[in-house]
C-alpha cells in the first residue's frame, strides 16, 4: 500500500516528508494524532498508520477518513518493526514517526522542514515539547530538551523528545536504520548513530505534545529497560549507565529499599540502599547532577507528571 499524500503542491522544490504512525490499540488518542498531521500547513506530506492488527476498534476508526490516510493492519514484531516497514513502504526524503497516542503542533513539519535546508550538514533537526494528559490539556513543558551535544547525548542520556524529530531518508539509510531489536531505547540508539555521522541541530520551536498517561514506555520497564539502555551505552563506548539513567536506577533502588524496610526487610533494604548510592557516586557525571538545576527542574516536572496521574486516577483521594 503506498502512503496517502496528505498535502501535495506541484511545481516547487520542497522536500516530500513521510511521517509514519505505528498503532496498537490505540483508539481513544489515534483520531487526535492523525487530525495532528492531516492540519498540517506543509505542502508536501505522505502519511502511513502501520497498525498491528488492534482489536479495539481501531480499524474502523481509520475507515472513517477514507483516502485522506494510508494505513496497514497486521500483525508487526513491535515498535520498531512497524516504523521501519513503514518508512520501507514509502518514499519521502525527510521522515519522522508520531506515535498513536502524541500529536504535532501546526507548523511543525514545516519548521523542521526549514531548519533541515538551513543546515545542509544536518541529519537530524529536533524542537521544544510540552506534556499533554489524557483529554489533551496541557500539563507542562517537556523539560528535559536540551541543546545538543553529542558528548552529552552519549554519556547523560537522551534528551530529545522522539516525536519533535525529524531526520532524512538517506542519513537513516546510511546508519542502518532503527534496530528493531531494541524495545525502549530503539529512538536513543537512532540518535547516537546519526549524531557520529551527521550534524544535529536544536530548534527552540515547540514541534510536538508528547501525551502522558503514566503508563507509557518510557515511564515503566524498571531494571529491564534500564539494562537495556546500558547495553546500547555501551556499544558505542559509554562505560556503563549514562548520568540520567543512573539517577533514575538509584531513584528505582531507593523505591524498592523503602519497601523492603517497609516490610521488615532490613537486610534487603540497607542492600537496596547501597545500590542507589552506588549508582550515583561510582559516576563523577551523576554526581555532578546532583547539583545541577537542570536536573531538579527536571525531578520537579517528573513530581507533577506523577501527581497529574495520581489525580486522574483518584489515587489521592
Amino acid at each position: 500500500m503506498t502512503a496517502a499524500i496528505v498535502h501535495q503542491s506541484a511545481g516547487d522544490n520542497l522536500p516530500l516528508v513521510t511521517l509514519v504512525t505505528p498503532s496498537y490499540n490505540a483508539r481513544p488518542y489515534l483520531g487526535a494524532a492523525i487530525r495532528s498531521v492531516l492540519d498540517q500547513d506543509y505542502p508536501k506530506i505522505e502519511y502511513l498508520v502501520m497498525d498491528g492488527g488492534s482489536t479495539d476498534g481501531t480499524v474502523e476508526l481509520l475507515r472513517e477518513f477514507g483516502d485522506r490516510v494510508s494505513w496497514v493492519s497486521e500483525r508487526d514484531d513491535g515498535q520498531a518493526d512497524a516504523i521501519a516497514r513503514g518508512f520501507a513502504r514509502t518514499s519521502g526524503a525527510i521522515l519522522g514517526w508520531l506515535n498513536a497516542d502524541d500529536v504535532l503542533k501546526p507548523g511543525a513539519v514545516r519548521t523542521a522542514v526549514a531548519a533541515l535546508q538551513a543546515h545542509p550538514g544536518a541529519a537530524l533537526v529536533y524542537g521544544q515539547a510540552d506534556f499533554i494528559d489524557a483529554e489533551g490539556s496541557t500539563i507542562g513543558p517537556c523539560t528535559v530538551v536540551e541543546p545538543y551535544s553529542r558528548q552529552r547525548l552519549l554519556h547523560y542520556g537522551d534528551y530529545i523528545v522522539q516525536p519533535a524529530a525529524f531526520f532524512t531518508r538517506a542519513a537513516y539509510a546510511a546508519v542502518g536504520g532503527l534496530d528493531a531489536s531494541l524495545h525502549w531505547a530503539m529512538d536513543w540508539d537512532l540518535w547516537i548513530r546519526l549524531a557520529r555521522q551527521y550534524d544535529v541541530v536544536c530548534m527552540e520551536d515547540e514541534l510536538a505534545s508528547y501525551r502522558w498517561l503514566g503508563s507509557n514506555k518510557t515511564a515503566g520497564g524498571g531494571h529491564a529497560r534500564l539494562k537495556e539502555i546500558e547495553a546500547v551505552a555501551r556499544r558505542y563506548g559509554c562505560n556503563g549507565l549514562p548520568a540520567y539513567f543512573r539517577l533514575e536506577r538509584a531513584r528505582l533502588c531507593a523505591g524498592e529499599a523503602g519497601a523492603a524496610l517497609r516490610q521488615g526487610r532490613l537486610l534487603a533494604g540497607c542492600g537496596r540502599l547501597g545500590q542507589a548510592a552506588a549508582a550515583i557516586f561510582s559516576s563523577w557525571r551523576a554526581t555532578r547532577c546532583l547539583v545541577d538545576p537542570h536536573i531538579w527542574r527536571n525531578y520537579r516536572t517528573a513530581s507533577l507528571l506523577h501527581r497529574h496521574t495520581a489525580t486522574a486516577r483518584g489515587d489521592g483521594q
